[in-house]
């Protein structure tokens, strides 16, 4: 069956001599990984370079449900980063944001809202401005559309975030799972400001906090090697 969709690159493994393994989310089927022959040879003419990880792709796909690997008819790019490729910074984002929505997709059927979410989001980092905070700002995002975003707000009574909870809780100094007061005061004020600025230092605490959250909450989650790339250019 022929299936015309959008799809956004994931991973790209090399296989034999000229072709690649490919993981791309789709808009109509999830994730989905394809055999792409021919790719790397000479005469594909670069073609290779349309399956780097954050990629955006039109797309029409021989679609079988069992099969392990699906097969492409037809690819293109259904958008051209225009500043992305040319700035680091950007480039290093798009790295680590790409290695993280990997491990956190796994799933091979339809969500339209997240797939909806996850491309403009990565056109509008490509066609504005530069932002620091922009990664941390998708990853809070993005723990809506997977149904973990924590609940509620800091108190005088409920003053400390609790990772594993997913809350703020009374301190207790034997819950390792629980942030000190700074730690605390410093995430409150990111989960209730949509604006919020950071600097240098505060963007790598509230960093780590999300990605100490994101291991907690979901299943299999692993390091993310790209982080000390990323903490690097930005610093």
């Amino acid at each position: 069956m022929l299936i015309a969709t959008k799809g956004i690159v994931f991973k790209s493994i090399k296989f034999q001599e000229s072709s690649l393994i490919v993981k791309i989310y789709t808009e109509t089927h999830g994730l989905q990984t394809f055999m792409v022959k021919g790719v790397r040879s000479i005469k594909a003419n670069g073609k290779a370079a349309m399956f780097q990880p954050g990629m955006l792709l039109d797309i029409i796909m021989y679609y079988q449900e069992h099969k392990s690997f699906k097969s492409l008819r037809e690819y293109r790019a259904s958008h051209v980063y225009n500043t992305v490729m040319d700035d680091i910074r950007k480039s290093s984002v798009l790295m680590f944001l790409i290695e993280m929505l990997d491990q956190c997709i796994h799933a091979d059927t339809e969500d339209e809202k997240l797939f909806v979410f996850i491309n403009n989001s990565l056109r509008e980092f490509d066609e504005r401005p530069f932002e620091a905070n922009f990664h941390i700002q998708f990853l809070l995002e993005f723990m809506k559309h997977l149904g973990i975003f924590p609940n509620g707000q800091r108190t005088s009574l409920l003053s400390n975030f609790n990772i594993r909870e997913g809350e703020f809780t009374s301190f207790s100094a034997a819950n390792s799972f629980i942030l000190a007061d700074d730690e605390s005061i410093l995430f409150n004020n990111v989960l209730q400001n949509e604006a919020f600025e950071l600097d240098r230092v505060s963007r790598k605490k509230v960093l780590k906090i999300v990605l100490d959250y994101y291991s907690y909450h979901l299943e299999n989650f692993k390091g993310i090697k790209s982080l000390k790339v990323l903490e690097t250019i930005l610093s």
